[in-house]
Parts: C-alpha cells; sequence; structure tokens
C-alpha cells in the first residue's frame, strides 16, 4: 500500500471533509511531528500556534467526531483556524438526521481545563526529563521548583470538577451561534480512575451550572473517558437580543 503523502494545515484549515477523512489526517499531522526530532519537545511544550492548535484543538475535534460518526449519521467538517466565535462546523446526513435523531448542523467550539502549573510541569519534563504534579510545582525567580504531592481522598475528582465548572462559566460569558457543541479537553492533574471521572461529573451536574450549548462533550483523551452534557431543555428561552 502507498505511504500517505505529507500533510500540513492547509489541508485540513477551512477545507470541507468527510469527518472520518479529518481524522485520519489530523493524526497524520500529530505522527509527522512526533516522528521529527524535536517532535516531541514540540509537542509537550506547544509553543507554536500549530502546536498548539494540533494538541488542544484539533485531536479534541477529531475524539468528539469520531464519537457522533455512525450508523445513519455522516459527517462532514470545515475546521477554521481563524477568530470567528466557533472552531468548525459540522454537517450530519443520513437517516438520524432525517428523523430527528441528530441535528443538521452544528457548530463546534474546543476548550481545555486543566492546572494552571500544567505548563510548568511540562517545562520540566522538557529540561529534566521528569517532574512530581502540578499542585506541587512553583517558580522561585527563575527556577521551577517541584515537590511531592499527596493527594486526599476524592481531591483529584473535585480539582477536575472545579477545572471543568471555570471553563463553563468562562464560556458562558461569550457569544455563540445557536446549536454550538463545547468540547472540554480536561487533562486532571493526575492519572484520573474511571469512579473518579465519574465522580467529578457528578459535581458538574450538582453544581447547577447552566449549559449555554446545545450539548457539552466532556473529554479525558489520555484514559479515554467521555460524557456528554445536555442543556435544560425545559428552561424558558432567552429573549434572542440577550448576549450569552
Amino acid at each position: 500500500m502507498a505511504k500517505d503523502s505529507h500533510i500540513d494545515f492547509s489541508t485540513i484549515d477551512g477545507q470541507l471533509l468527510d469527518g472520518l477523512d479529518f481524522c485520519r489526517k489530523v493524526y497524520k499531522v500529530f505522527d509527522q511531528i512526533n516522528r521529527e526530532a524535536d517532535g516531541k519537545s514540540r509537542l509537550r511544550l506547544r509553543q507554536s500556534k500549530i502546536d498548539k492548535r494540533l494538541v488542544e484543538e484539533l485531536l479534541p475535534l477529531a475524539c468528539y467526531i469520531q464519537a457522533r460518526y455512525q450508523v445513519g449519521r455522516r459527517i462532514k467538517v470545515r475546521w477554521l483556524s481563524g477568530s470567528q466565535q466557533y472552531d468548525a462546523v459540522l454537517w450530519s446526513s443520513g437517516s438520524l438526521v432525517k428523523h430527528g435523531g441528530a441535528p443538521r448542523r452544528v457548530f463546534v467550539e474546543v476548550t481545555t481545563s486543566v492546572h494552571p502549573n500544567d505548563y510548568l510541569m511540562r517545562q520540566l519534563l522538557h529540561q529534566r526529563g521528569g517532574s512530581f504534579g502540578v499542585k506541587g510545582i512553583h517558580r522561585e525567580g527563575k527556577a521551577i521548583i517541584s515537590k511531592p504531592y499527596v493527594f486526599s481522598g476524592g481531591e483529584n475528582a473535585k480539582d477536575l470538577a472545579e477545572q471543568i465548572l471555570a471553563r463553563l462559566s468562562a464560556k458562558a460569558k461569550k457569544t455563540y451561534p445557536s446549536a454550538t457543541v463545547l468540547v472540554v479537553n480536561c487533562i486532571p492533574n493526575c492519572l484520573i480512575l474511571e469512579d473518579e471521572w465519574t465522580d467529578a461529573v457528578e459535581q458538574v451536574r450538582k453544581a447547577g451550572s447552566r449549559v449555554e450549548f446545545r450539548e457539552v462533550f466532556l473529554l479525558d483523551m489520555f484514559m479515554s473517558h467521555t460524557t456528554t452534557l445536555y442543556c435544560d431543555r425545559q428552561r424558558s428561552p432567552r429573549p434572542k437580543s440577550q448576549k450569552t
């Protein structure tokens, strides 16, 4: 089988692609960068727009598309790198759309839920090859100090829930088109098990945060955890002139 030719962002940005072909291209770009001499450092530090968008935007978007692409729902996607109110537009077709089980068109916004010290941990990994977790790390002048931190019972789930709620709150202050899906790329403070993920999601639900999107797709790519939160369809619609 012939190998794929080199793929760059120009083959993805602004192009209307079949959803699975879009995912293939995104993963191909990731593989290409990862094979380069400085590829792992690029993916870890994410200092360029290309590397940052690939890890924090395109990969989570690809995961969402794969979760929704199915029998009865074929998806086409147009990802845009500009400064518009959303990151991508998805068009669906098939029996699920015909019978009202899936929307014809949705806009997708991708955001990342992560501890503010995550970048320091990634810098240490790059510089020294190792680091303790984000809750035991801080700066002292120009130096990055990393110390062990012991989590108490339930703390990991609580931290993740608070990070997710912070992103929902921040995004709720902005204006998006109707029928917008929010994909939240969740990066826990440490390895999170299935029961901790379930606990964190339940805390988000109980917090009563208003879901201002058609759906919120929560994703932990490392452990393949996913959960979908839907908007409260019972609440009264707001006036069209009011901003999100």
